[in-house]
């Protein structure tokens, strides 16, 4: 996916339409929809279905209590542009609520604008630190861009602020991956470095498809293919 279909949603004004791509989410899909695509990217996604960090916590006033819970509702019928909207009304009228930035997030997880989403996920997690759950989806989407060490570094948090047994789980099998990734990088890297093309091909091979947004990694699979003479799969 493009840099440019994930990138240039505005938090400040409400979006009442959906993207002109069709494939970046419409205004309306079935809930069912919504939550396969939701789920297809984090296992822990729950926010369609049972979001428990509520409001109290946050002292939400009575108006931005009213857009959560109508983006809530808007988001669990499919609704996304417009509970979009409902979250960007949310976070204008509380700029510190942790709850609205996580739905917010949800909603471009839902629109397969994973980009959008992972700076409401830093902002959850910079308001609330012990909210495992954004920590652990931020990981899952630092591994995608091949952020080896920032998603390390998410899911070691996770697994030391007392996770949830299914959070526990996932932090440690997805650890054990980005500690995989790391590995074959520095196997595709050296062989690279030796010109041994072939063996650093298959090694990126491996590690696309894990990191699938790491745009240099592409790069340099496509240099792998040009000096082994195969300029049509570059």
């Amino acid at each position: 996916r493009r840099s440019s279909d994930l990138n240039g949603e505005r938090s400040s004004a409400p979006v009442r339409r959906p993207p002109p791509e069709q494939h970046e989410g419409s205004a309306m899909v079935s809930p069912g929809a919504c939550a396969q695509r939701a789920l297809s990217f984090f296992p822990f996604l729950l926010v369609l279905f049972d979001l428990q960090h509520e409001g109290a916590e946050c002292g939400i006033n009575a108006e931005v209590e009213k857009h959560l819970e109508m983006g809530k509702k808007l988001l669990a019928a499919g609704q996304l542009a417009d509970a979009l909207s409902q979250f960007h009304t949310a976070i204008d009228g509380d700029p510190d609520n942790y709850i609205a930035y996580y739905r917010r997030a949800t909603v471009y997880l839902a629109m397969g604008k994973s980009k959008a989403a992972l700076p409401d996920l830093s902002r959850v997690i910079e308001l609330k630190p012990d909210f495992t759950s954004a920590r652990l989806q931020r990981g899952h989407l630092l591994l995608k861009q091949g952020k080896l060490d920032e998603a390390e570094d998410d899911f070691k948090k996770v697994l030391r602020s007392n996770p949830s047994e299914l959070e526990e789980k996932e932090a440690s099998s997805q650890l054990v991956k980005a500690d995989e990734m790391q590995r074959v990088r520095s196997e595709a890297l050296s062989a690279y470095s030796q010109h041994d093309y072939q063996t650093a091909e298959n090694a990126l091979n491996i590690i696309l498809e894990i990191c699938v947004w790491d745009a240099e990694l592409r790069e340099l699979r496509a240099e792998c293919y040009i000096q082994d003479g195969e300029i049509g799969r570059a």
